[in-house]
């Protein structure tokens, strides 16, 4: 058996293969349906040409609260006109679980990576169409000649019986029936629900609003923030400009209170919305400041910033030209609010000395370029200092990102194996839904109708000096009836998960156990196994020694 799945999932291709030619009174005009079958892993990008090996059986492992996904491909040689797909409960005995969720893979058109800064990143990549949002739809839309992909989510509730489970996805093409057969393995131990990594990913309500006009209502901001919850994610927004009179978009006490058990990390308030912001004097800074304490004061007597990492966000990348100006916004912050910390992104914070002058507690690195290296972490956090990641359109091979053309097992490598074994305090990423793109335009919502090559959203940054830059900022996508994911954010979500793996195996068998597995796999932020089977099998050996 080979590992080949998302999570621990391994495919059989010798269970049956799944080539299929049948013999039809309706169809094509030959009278034969024709077309292939796979089953591959979430963390497997699956381009339009591909052809991956052929099997219908899929066999997952899994902690409770953790979600596995696999994708099912269909790459039909005659049209098919007619696809139903039902997902039904995995068994074991008595013990059921219920809920597993399809997608339809669908796909946004990349133009060009002419440009790019470093070639080995796009090495045999072409401009066309690169899968990524997960569409949800009454029925699939098979494209010929194309290796159409199904995406399932198996999601194990808390509280599930350990042991094996068995079901099936069952499909229907043109009337042909398929049957995909699921093993799931329940191991014996929960993942937490308020994750262990505190992170920051801004969640643009001024993009959101401007996407979906006048059809935004507070149904659909609730679907947003569940959904934004549910990938083990705070809901927050960043960059919100109170100047602008964006108060309106703000978290509110009830919903602090209702994602409060899933929450780690968030913006309490953003000091600088903007980059102009950092060249406003700090009388300015502070007088907007001052307009927002009722909301700041509301949000600290609740007591979530304290148990659940709330900051104030300071300077955005600041430069040395920056630091008087911090010094002085930064003060009369620590003057009112001395125990919530504030963070910052910097590459020119090279000291705890200068973080102290600074009054920041969160120095917040750029895995490029050395800017994070372990150094400079370890004497911050020496003298009592905290130090988050992040990443933005860099860095570039032989480091990890999530731009379209990265391989996906880099995003979960980055905030599982990498996270845990650099021992980073924190991560950040700039955007979840930053839409503007289409000549810094805004786009439609993805409608439940569409087409799987969505043509009229792009996610490549509109100017030639950034024409190679595809996904930067969009990790989730507007659809019709609220948000829908891409396999990027899935496999984001993922390594999230992966890293609950590092801490339990902490708590059981100590810190240097679970930094020699993460070491195994990634010994730095550019030196990582890329291999997704070695991953899965360490990933495999782990819950076993959790079991």
């Amino acid at each position: 058996t080979a590992i080949a799945g998302s999570g621990l999932l391994l495919f059989e291709p010798q269970v049956s293969c799944a080539r299929k030619i049948k013999e039809t009174q309706e169809g094509s005009s030959s009278g034969k349906l024709l077309y292939t079958i796979a089953t591959v892993s979430g963390s497997r990008k699956v381009m339009p040409n591909d052809i991956p090996e052929e099997g219908k059986a899929i066999r997952l492992k899994a902690g409770r609260n953790e979600t596995e996904s696999f994708q099912i491909v269909i790459r039909p040689q005659t049209d098919i006109k007619n696809v139903t797909v039902k997902t039904g409960s995995l068994f074991n005995g008595t013990n059921r679980i219920n809920g597993l969720e399809w997608f339809q893979v669908g796909y946004v058109y990349v133009q060009t990576f002419n440009g790019h800064p470093v070639s080995q990143d796009v090495s045999g990549q072409l401009p066309g169409w690169y899968p990524d949002p997960l569409l949800k739809k009454d029925n699939p839309v098979l494209i010929k000649n194309w290796s159409n992909c199904i995406w399932v989510n198996c999601s194990v509730p808390a509280g599930a019986a350990a042991g094996i489970y068995n079901g099936a996805v069952e499909i229907q093409l043109d009337g042909q029936k398929e049957s995909i057969a699921i093993e799931l393995e329940v191991c014996n131990f929960d993942l937490p629900v308020k994750p262990g990594l505190p992170t920051l990913f801004s969640l643009s309500f001024e993009y959101l609003t401007l996407a979906y006009g006048s059809s935004w209502s507070p149904s659909v901001r609730k679907a947003w923030l569940d959904h934004v919850a549910a990938q083990r994610i705070s809901p927050t927004d960043m960059y919100l400009d109170g100047s602008k009179g964006q108060d309106q978009w703000k978290i509110t006490m009830d919903e602090y209170a209702s994602y409060r058990p899933k929450m780690n990390g968030f913006v309490i308030y953003p000091v600088t919305a903007t980059w102009e912001d950092r060249n406003a004097s700090a009388e300015m800074l502070i007088a907007r400041f001052e307009k927002s304490r009722d909301y700041i004061d509301a949000v600290i007597a609740s007591g979530i910033a304290a148990e659940n990492n709330g900051v104030f966000y300071g300077f955005d990348e600041c430069e040395e030209s920056h630091f008087e100006t911090m010094k002085k916004v930064h003060a009369h912050i620590k003057s009112i609010y001395p125990s919530i910390p504030i963070a910052t992104t910097s590459m020119h914070i090279k000291s705890a000395q200068k973080m102290k002058e600074l009054n920041i507690d969160i120095l917040i690195l750029h895995i490029f370029d050395n800017i994070y290296n372990q150094s400079l972490a370890q004497s911050i956090r020496q003298s009592g200092g905290k130090v988050w990641a992040y990443i933005s359109l860099q860095p570039y091979y032989p480091m990890p990102n999530w731009r379209i053309e990265n391989p996906l097992i880099e995003a979960r490598i980055l905030l599982s194996s990498m996270a845990y074994g650099q021992e980073v305090d924190g991560f950040l990423y700039w955007g979840l839904t930053q839409y503007n793109k289409i000549n810094w335009r805004y786009p439609t919502v993805i409608r439940k109708d569409t087409a799987p090559k969505i043509d009229y959203l792009s996610i490549t940054t509109p100017t030639e000096e950034y024409q190679w830059l595809h996904g930067d900022g969009i990790l989730i996508y507007p659809g019709e009836e609220g948000p829908l994911n891409s396999i990027r954010m899935e496999n984001i979500r993922k390594g999230m998960e992966d890293y609950e793996y590092y801490r339990l195996l902490e708590q059981k068998m100590g810190k240097p156990v679970a930094i020699g597995l993460a070491s195994k796999t990634a010994s730095s932020f550019s030196a990582f196994d890329r291999s997704l089977d070695n991953y899965l099998r360490q990933k495999s050996e782990i819950a076993d020694l959790l079991k």
